[in-house]
């Protein structure tokens, strides 16, 4: 089938020298693309869901040069590097992802990517797992790398393995605990123009996400509280610092509202109406459903600049929403720090996908499964040697 991107001309804007940089800061991801790309794999199909950004580029073409028929779609309607699609689908891609998908071009991704069989998925969010179960596909194995994935497919009657990384170490420790909030806060500054000195943020979830976040505001200079349900975690930010607070009471009080829960829902009409007078409202989960988007289109909405759109609500205050809810750290354009700091996870992604294709899971019945532990510590090994 065709790709479906927003414009094939934007593929002259990722350079070769770009791409050689990436593999300089990225040696790992770099050393297991290479050693795929010498394969064999013309009998596979594999099938990804997934931010589709500067960094896919170097995870998906390896398997496009040896051999395998390749696919990918948008995981999240707001965060796909166009120039990025168009450069995956000029190198033999068959992508569906541009920049501001509505609900239902999103939809009919899943669907297309879902009404084939395939070998491999490599899934973030659950989403294109749940389609492939649904339709009854039968695949050799699927890895899952996101808290919102884990709850929408752990609930799921398998037909096939499923690889859970997003719970490993390297994802659960790092990724998720530093390096989110490493790229969301420089982000931040770059759409807003603001600086956390002295400013009041609220984080709404204490999870490795949430911790981040609040850790790193805190070390930029915000005031912060967080807002959770759990007594042990909100019993832990206060030990990292932070003021637990209700969530009636943070919305209320806090300038800046971050969601970090990756689960649909959380701030809602009725919540959005607590917010204070010129709340900007930020979400850093997975799921682009935390905050709700849909009825705040209800509203009186202006866009105010790339990725700030300012809304007034009925009770006569405004709030303005980042990156229309979706992830704020993979915004479009803004180019977040710490680039090199992908190298694990494609790494991760990479050397997964190449497991299954090589039969890693011949031995598992269908059910839900740990990512492989000597995989894992595999590419920690290689990743400290890098750095060496």
């Amino acid at each position: 089938m065709t790709s479906r991107i927003k414009d094939a001309a934007l593929a002259q804007q990722i350079t070769d020298e770009t791409l050689a940089w990436r593999e300089v800061i990225c040696p790992v991801t770099a050393k297991y693309g290479n050693y795929v790309a010498k394969r064999d794999l013309r009998d596979k199909t594999i099938v990804s869901f997934q931010h589709v950004l500067e960094d896919t580029i170097p995870t998906l073409l390896p398997f496009v040069k040896a051999g395998a028929k390749v696919k990918v779609g948008a995981c999240n309607p707001d965060s796909t590097d166009d120039a990025a699609a168009a450069y995956l689908a000029a190198h033999g891609v068959e992508v569906h992802a541009f920049s501001g998908m509505t609900p239902d071009e999103y939809a009919r991704s899943i669907d297309i990517l879902s009404s084939e069989p395939a070998d491999i998925i490599a899934d973030m969010g659950g989403e294109l797992i749940e389609a492939f179960v649904k339709k009854g596909h039968k695949v050799d194995g699927a890895l899952e790398a996101t808290t919102t994935g884990v709850h929408r497919v752990e609930k799921l009657d398998y037909s096939f393995p499923v690889f859970n990384w997003n719970d490993i170490a390297i994802k659960d420790r790092l990724h998720n605990r530093h390096h989110v909030a490493q790229e969301m806060w420089p982000v931040f500054s770059n759409v807003t123009g603001l600086a956390l000195y002295g400013r009041t943020v609220l984080v709404i979830g204490f999870g490795p996400v949430g911790r981040g976040v609040a850790e790193r505001a805190r070390n930029l200079g915000a005031v912060v509280s967080v807002a959770e349900r759990d007594p042990v975690r909100a019993l832990e930010a206060q030990h990292h610092g932070c003021r637990v607070v209700s969530l009636e009471d943070g919305l209320k009080e806090n300038a800046i509202i971050v969601t970090a829960t990756g689960l649909s829902g959380i701030l809602g009409a009725a919540q959005i109406k607590q917010c204070r007078r010129g709340a900007i409202l930020v979400n850093v989960g997975h799921s682009n459903t935390e905050i709700d988007v849909k009825w705040l289109d209800t509203q009186t909405r202006t866009k105010m600049r790339r990725h700030i759109e300012r809304f007034e609500l009925d009770n006569s205050r405004e709030v303005y929403l980042l990156n229309r809810g979706s992830l704020l750290n993979l915004a479009p354009g803004m180019g977040g720090s710490g680039k090199d700091l992908f190298d694990p996870f494609s790494a991760i992604l990479i050397r997964g996908i190449d497991w299954l294709a090589s039969g890693g899971a011949t031995s598992f019945k269908p059910g839900f499964y740990a990512y492989p532990e000597d995989v894992e510590r595999e590419i920690a090994q290689a990743i400290l040697q890098s750095h060496s």
